[in-house]
């Protein structure tokens, strides 16, 4: 570690390659540190999530109005464009010890609304347990090796949420939204692999009459008729768009042959799909 004003730290510096940016999520940089007795930082503001870890001694830090005092196994993120002001606690009789990731990219926060951070309630109390701090060394360790990986960084990263994840009580942080909900985009992304209702009730968690009747409840059709609807449609677009036989649209859809499909698509348009290709 170099010796600074107020601490020795380590940093490293990153730069998100293609798969990275992609992705939506990427460290701008990473580091450690010993706090002296007069540590602190702010007031100011950072452009990225700076999602720091306690591993001993104590911080006060400030953001939004809010004060709190943190201390090992607590961890805290500091959002974008809030200001902040942290700094170790003087009479604690622990030296402060953190490490923190700079997090960018669009899937961030919502990363972080997984573990329970949002700009509002931007700190966790008891989150990191031994597991999370042997995936902390690997992350440090990995820096100081100095030959970069993405997909090791993104793995790692993925891995520390995660497990912070296991640590957290995220159900008043997380939006709630009914399991309905989910049962349209759900059938949209997966209507041409041939899923069957219990399929769809398997995932939500729900008996498939219940399904069936908070569907019918909330749509005013069956979740047969959407699903069935949702192929057809996409059956009229690859007719009027693509040179595909009608034989290669059906086995597309998830019919099992092209009676199945013939038969399905002149009840709904009262034409057959030949007939519709014109």
């Amino acid at each position: 570690m170099q010796e600074y004003a107020h601490e020795f730290a380590e940093h490293w510096y990153s730069l998100p390659t293609p798969m990275q940016a992609a992705g939506g999520s990427w460290i701008v940089r990473a580091g450690h540190n010993k706090a002296k007795p007069h540590y602190v930082v702010g007031p100011k503001s950072i452009q990225q999530y700076g999602f720091h870890l306690i591993q001993s001694g104590k911080v006060q830090v400030t953001s939004g109005g809010v004060s709190v005092e943190l201390a090992e196994s607590d961890a805290f993120c500091l959002f974008p464009g809030k200001s902040y002001i942290y700094q170790a606690i003087p009479d604690c009789s622990e030296e402060l010890h953190m490490v923190w990731l700079a997090l960018d990219g669009p899937q961030v926060p919502f990363l972080l609304l997984e573990v329970g951070l949002t700009d509002t309630s931007f700190y966790l109390r008891q989150a990191l347990d031994h597991r999370v701090w042997a995936t902390i060394r690997q992350f440090i360790q990995y820096f100081q090796k100095g030959k970069l990986d993405p997909m090791r960084e993104q793995s790692l990263l993925f891995e520390l949420l995660w497990r912070i994840k296991q640590n957290t009580d995220i159900q008043q942080a997380m939006p709630k939204r009914h399991w309905v909900a989910e049962v349209k985009p759900y059938m949209e992304l997966h209507c041409t692999e041939n899923i069957k209702i219990d399929d769809i009730a398997r995932y939500m968690g729900v008996h498939r009459s219940h399904l069936y009747t908070a569907f019918m409840k909330e749509f005013d059709c069956s979740p047969m008729q959407y699903l069935q609807r949702l192929r057809l449609e996409k059956g009229s677009q690859l007719l009027k768009k693509t040179d595909l036989s009608v034989t290669e649209i059906a086995l597309s859809l998830g019919y099992p042959d092209l009676f199945s499909f013939t038969r399905a698509f002149t009840k709904l348009y009262g034409i057959s799909p030949k007939g519709y290709r014109g």
